[in-house]
């Protein structure tokens, strides 16, 4: 009588744990890079996609443009310094004409001038306005911007420089308009010009009546350009 003799056979079972650990491993490791990609591009800050364009230089009020400034030195402009004179009601005003929203808080106005193009300077609302009071960091003069107070209309008392026109707000959608508003007007050496003050608060940059406004809209979360182009700067007559 022959006795059988079965033999279990056990080989086959380490190589196919082994293919399937390496399959659990590469799983594991494809959904770690995964879900670290998803959160570096979530991370990453859109910058807006918008048609902003300038459509008109706004100048209103009066100058007594008879009163010729010395100017705050180094050929820049002071204030027209007639106190009874409001101060100036000078703004752009920007259309969107289409894209994504946008909120004024998160961008700022690069502005240059065709005339002067290595003259440039930033305004935002991260800015503060020029007033009597915090003119008198400018050359020592602290009267001639003008009260605020006195501007009638849709500039009476604006304390940024960017808002939404005509309810003042900060997000502008397409078909909305909103308003860069300008410290002061002056005139220095025949020339009436438009001021902003710097963001460093040292000396104004200004643009010349007659002259073409350049600007740069750029998103302060990405640091890039939404748009730009260029305006011209009107006459201004007393």
């Amino acid at each position: 009588m022959m006795t059988k003799h079965y033999h279990k056979q056990d080989s086959a079972v380490s190589p196919v744990v082994g293919v399937m650990l390496m399959l659990v491993v590469t799983i594991i490791i494809a959904a770690v890079v995964s879900a670290f990609a998803g959160g570096v591009s979530g991370a990453q800050t859109k910058t807006p996609v918008a048609t902003i364009t300038a459509s008109e230089f706004y100048v209103g009020g009066s100058y007594d443009l008879t009163n010729q400034t010395t100017g705050f030195g180094k050929g820049v402009p002071a204030p027209i310094s007639d106190p009874a004179d409001p101060a100036a009601d000078v703004y752009i005003i920007f259309e969107h004409k289409g894209g994504d929203s946008v909120n004024l808080a998160n961008i700022e106005m690069k502005f240059s001038s065709l005339q002067k193009p290595a003259e440039k300077s930033t305004v935002s609302n991260a800015n503060t306005p020029l007033t009597n009071t915090n003119a008198s960091g400018l050359g020592g003069q602290a009267t001639g911007v003008g009260d605020k107070s006195l501007i009638t209309g849709f500039s009476n008392n604006w304390s940024k420089y960017m808002e939404r026109m005509p309810d003042h707000g900060t997000i502008v959608k397409p078909g909305d308009k909103f308003v860069v508003h300008a410290d002061y007007v002056a005139k220095y050496k025949g020339y009436v010009s438009v001021n902003w003050l710097k963001n460093d608060g040292t000396y104004p940059f200004f643009v010349n009546a007659g002259d073409v406004l350049t600007y740069q809209i750029i998103d302060k979360s990405s640091n890039k350009m939404i748009t730009s182009g260029q305006i011209a700067v009107p006459e201004i007559t007393g």
